[in-house]
């Protein structure tokens, strides 16, 4: 049941990746848009992807 939680959450971040990629900006601290700081931008892009795969690469234990 812990490992489908996880699942859901990856797919809901690699959701709001894609949003942020349609939208052209991203919440780290504040909202960074593409088009004034690009790098902090990708910087999130990243962040947030490596989130969201992570989620699929957790540790699932069968009791």
């Amino acid at each position: 049941m812990v490992s489908f939680f996880w699942r859901v959450v990856g797919i809901v971040l690699l959701a709001w990746v894609a949003w942020d990629l349609y939208a052209g900006y991203t919440l780290l601290y504040d909202v960074i848009y593409s088009s004034t700081d690009a790098l902090m931008y990708w910087i999130g892009i990243a962040l947030w992807t490596a989130l969201g795969l992570s989620c699929f690469f957790s540790s699932s234990r069968s009791d």
